[in-house]
C-alpha cells in the first residue's frame, strides 16, 4: 500500500496531534497510523523525546498532525474544514456523533467543530445531486431546506426538494 504522497495537509496541534490522530483513525475505516516522529531536542511546543508528527491516513488521504505548541496565528478556524461524504443518513449520524463526542459543537449546514477545534462538513451525497439538479427550483429547495439545519437530515432534504416540505 502507497502511502506517500506528494500533498499532505498538515494540522497544527498544540500538543494534541497523536492524540487528535488516534481519535481520527478511531472513525473511520481503512483509517490508520503511518508513523509518529519524536522530537531528539528540545523545541518551542516541547522537549526532547515527545511527539512532533504523526502522519495518518483517513479515506486515503494522507495527513500530518503536528505538535506545533501554542500559537494565536495557529489555530483551526472555519476558513479550513474536512468535508465528508457520506452514502446515507446512518452514515451521516455515525460521522457526526464520533466527531462531536467528547467536546465538539454542531455549527450548522452540516458542519461541526470536533473537540480539538477542526472543522468538518458532513454531507450526504443526495445533496450534491440535488444542488446541481437541472430543476434549479428543486436546487434552491433543497439549498433553503439545508440552511435551516444544523446536522443535515436527507429525508427532509428530500421533502424539500421534491417540494413536499
Amino acid at each position: 500500500m502507497n502511502t506517500q504522497h506528494k500533498i499532505a495537509a498538515c494540522l497544527w496541534f498544540e500538543k494534541d496531534a497523536a492524540e487528535a490522530a488516534r481519535f481520527y483513525v478511531a472513525i473511520f475505516p481503512d483509517a490508520y497510523i503511518v508513523h509518529q516522529a519524536t522530537s531528539t531536542v528540545d523545541w518551542p511546543g516541547g522537549k526532547a523525546g515527545d511527539v512532533i508528527v504523526v502522519d495518518f491516513v483517513l479515506a486515503g488521504q494522507r495527513y500530518q498532525a503536528l505538535n506545533g505548541g501554542a500559537n494565536e496565528n495557529a489555530t483551526f478556524n472555519e476558513s479550513v474544514s474536512l468535508s465528508v461524504t457520506c452514502e446515507d443518513q446512518a452514515e451521516v449520524d455515525r460521522y457526526w456523533d464520533a466527531l462531536i463526542a467528547d467536546g465538539g459543537e454542531p455549527i450548522m449546514c452540516g458542519w461541526l467543530k470536533d473537540r480539538y477545534g477542526l472543522r468538518w462538513q458532513i454531507v450526504p451525497l443526495v445533496l450534491t445531486a440535488m444542488l446541481l439538479d437541472r430543476d434549479r427550483d428543486k436546487a434552491q429547495r433543497a439549498m433553503e431546506a439545508m440552511m435551516q439545519m444544523v446536522k443535515l437530515d436527507v429525508e427532509k432534504l428530500q421533502a424539500a426538494f421534491d417540494g413536499e416540505a
